[in-house]
Parts: C-alpha cells; structure tokens; sequence
C-alpha cells in the first residue's frame, strides 16, 4: 500500500498599517484593517471556499492547520470561510493540526510563550471546529530536537518537519520516521509539493503542464511507504489562480490515485498504518522557508534582528504584543535572495522592507511607553 498525507496550513496575520513616527504617543491603532479586510475577503472567494468544496466533491483528504489570526479575521470578514472548514472537519476527511495561535516564533526564544500560544490555539479549534489536534507544526516547519522535546511534553503524538536536502539525502521523506525524543516524525517531501505549489503554472518548467495521471504516476513510481505533500492551503486558488487549471488538477487527482491503488490518508491514519523508521535528530534549527530552509527569512538581516529583540524585551504579554509577533511582520523586513522575492511578495502590502520595519519599531516604541 502506498499513501499520500496531504498536510496544508491557513494563516492569514494581522498586518500593520504605515505607522508614523509622529503618531507615537498620540494614536495606538496599529492594525491595517481595510487591507486586512479586502485580502481576507478576496482569498474567501478565490481560495478558501472553492477550493473547500473541491476537495469535498472529490473526496481529497487533507490534515490542515489554521492559525488563531486566520480564525479571527475570517469570522470578522469573511464568515463563510469558517463555515466551510467546519462542514469539512466534519465530513471525516479531515484532521486538525495544532501550531501557535499567533503564527509566531516562540518556539525560538520563550518555552512559557510558546506552551501558551499553543493551548490558545488548540482551545481556538476546539471551540470553533470541535476537534482536540493530536499533530503538531511549527510556524513554517520550524523544527529542531529541542522543538520536538518541547511538542511532545505539550501531549502530541507527532511533528511535522522540512525535508531539508541534508537530511534526505539519508532519510527519504517518504516514511515516517520518530523524532529524538520518540514521537512520530513526518517530513515534507518539498519536491513533490513545490511541483504543485510553485512550479504547476510555469511555463518554463521542463514538465509543464502538470496533468492529475503524471503527477500520480511520479508518485507511484516514488520509493517509500507515504508521500508527504505539504503546502499552504493558499496554493489553491490564491497563488496557483483558477485559470491556471488548479481546481480542475485537484478534482482529478483522487481518481488518479485510486487507479493506481494509492490512498489519500490524514496525518493520524498515516501513522498508524506504517511501520516507524530509525529516531532522526536534527540538532540545528531548519524550516521550510526559503531556499536556505532556516531561520534567515525572519531574522537574516540587522533590521529583522533588532525588530526581534526590541519586541522580546516588551514582554507584556498582551493581545497587541502576540499580534506583533506573528512571523509575517519579520518577513516583510526580508532583503532576501532573487530566489525566494516571488514568496516573499505574497499578501506583502509594503513597497519595501524598510517601510515595514519603520512602521514596526515606531509601533513598539508606542507600546513599550504605555
């Protein structure tokens, strides 16, 4: 038996409007609501929703996390969006996945921040979807031994992490593996999820077009016991747009898999139908982020650095502070490489990284004077 473990993350943050430096003291509305509205809105509509019902039409299973800022701005602006993950969770397709409420990198610096993001988001999908995650990811795959210690005392049964090309050139991410400390271990197999999230309408790419039988025959023709195809939910709809053929390609591809005898399986089935492979540490800090697959597209360069201990050294431990910590403020201060400029302009509402970490530290210097 061969299987497929579909795992796909909704995070939409709460984005900063240009904050003046001359409104420090006097206005403490930090938020871009109109753009945080019409982005919400506009993924609703092109994403979210159709993209939903595919899947329900076609009986794709799929394991899904969704940040605490996505529940919060999705029930504020765009209440469909909720109605239509929670018709699916309770179609028995899928499975929830726990990760930090605000999207953040606690796991970096405060084991006590984040245990408690982690509870906020879990009490989050329970109260809105009736579900209790028992699998875990990080921000962005952000992962380590230490990580995975600190996952496994919260009570989960496994972790998701990248598939770095260091650690699958000794370990294929097409099994799942247990982590140091003994949980199960899933890794990302980004080739076969980059063909659909970034190369499917490319033009230029050697394989394109990518048809729904090619792309299950690479699959089966892949050794190992289960391809882990994570993406953000995003992809269908939003960065892969409707005309490029994406909801056509996903309605198609569960048949395609079925002739060929492969199953599409949620994170918790998958682990109970394989046997584990050997413990794999991973000492180092990796993520799924960017080709360097690290820390760097959030604390890379001395603007995201200084943005990241000025807001470590606030520490109050209030809505506003959680909300400034969600991973997308730091990224937006990204000089990245050409490489990776195409991801990092997704739901960007800055013409430049300077502009983001100008309006960043003048709304940390508002609230550390409160």
């Amino acid at each position: 038996m061969k299987a497929v473990a579909m795992f796909l993350e909704v995070h939409q943050p709460r984005r900063l409007r240009r904050y003046g430096m001359r409104e420090i003291g006097h206005s403490h509305s930090y938020f871009w609501d109109d753009k945080n509205s019409e982005i919400m809105r506009r993924v609703s509509k092109k994403c979210y929703v159709p993209a939903l019902k595919a899947f329900m039409e076609s009986g794709i299973k799929a394991s899904i996390s969704l940040s605490g800022t996505f529940m919060e701005q999705a029930k504020e602006y765009a209440p469909e969006s909720m109605d239509a993950f929670r018709v699916y969770f309770k179609s028995g397709l899928s499975e929830a996945v726990a990760e930090t409420y605000y999207h953040s990198l606690a796991s970096v610096w405060s084991a006590r921040e984040f245990s408690e993001q982690v509870k906020l988001q879990v009490r989050a999908l329970n109260r809105e979807f009736g579900v209790e995650p028992e699998s875990f990811r990080n921000t962005e795959l952000i992962y380590s031994d230490k990580i995975a210690e600190a996952v496994k005392s919260m009570g989960f049964k496994r972790v998701l992490a990248e598939g770095t090309d260091y650690i699958i050139n000794q370990h294929s991410p097409n099994r799942v593996y247990r982590t140091k400390s003994g949980i199960s271990l899933f890794l990302r197999n980004y080739r076969l999820s980059d063909d659909i999230s970034f190369r499917f309408s490319n033009w230029g790419w050697a394989e394109y077009p990518l048809t729904a039988d090619k792309y299950a025959r690479w699959i089966d023709e892949t050794p190992g016991h289960v391809a882990n195809l994570f993406m953000d939910f995003e992809t269908f709809g939003e960065h892969q747009v409707a005309e490029t053929g994406i909801f056509e390609f996903i309605r198609a591809l569960p048949g395609e898999f079925r002739r060929r005898g492969i199953e599409m399986v949620t994170l918790g089935e998958a682990d109970n139908m394989f046997e584990k492979g050997p413990p794999i540490s991973i000492p180092e800090i990796t993520s799924w982020a960017d080709t360097r697959r690290d820390l760097s597209p959030w604390l890379g360069n001395e603007m995201q650095k200084q943005a990241f201990s000025e807001l470590k050294l606030i520490d109050n431990r209030n809505e506003i502070w959680r909300n400034l910590q969600t991973s997308d403020h730091l990224y937006y201060m990204s000089t990245g490489t050409s490489q990776d400029i195409v991801v990092h302009e997704y739901f960007n509402p800055y013409k430049s990284p300077y502009y983001a970490f100008l309006s960043f530290m003048n709304v940390l210097q508002d609230i550390s004077t409160q």
